[in-house]
């Protein structure tokens, strides 16, 4: 099984999250790069949303390639 595509609005409300957990809040990203003052911040979080999106759908795979296969049970 391939890995899915991730969306764009899964990257920024992953990108967000972490932001506001993490580091100075979405907010405060959004309104230095709407006065062109830091596209590395923006950057940044959406790197970082995507590198976790990819990692947990590494996880989900593996437990679905691992998972014992059941015949007639439904």
């Amino acid at each position: 099984m391939a890995a899915r595509n991730v969306t764009e609005e899964e990257i920024t409300a992953r990108a967000q999250k972490l932001a506001d957990e993490q580091g100075p809040g979405w907010e405060a990203v959004l309104a230095a790069e709407r006065v062109g003052k830091d596209t590395a911040a923006l950057r940044y979080w959406r790197q970082l949303a995507v590198k976790e999106l990819e990692a947990e759908d590494v996880t989900v795979l593996e437990v679905e390639a691992d998972a014992p296969k059941t015949i007639g049970l439904e």
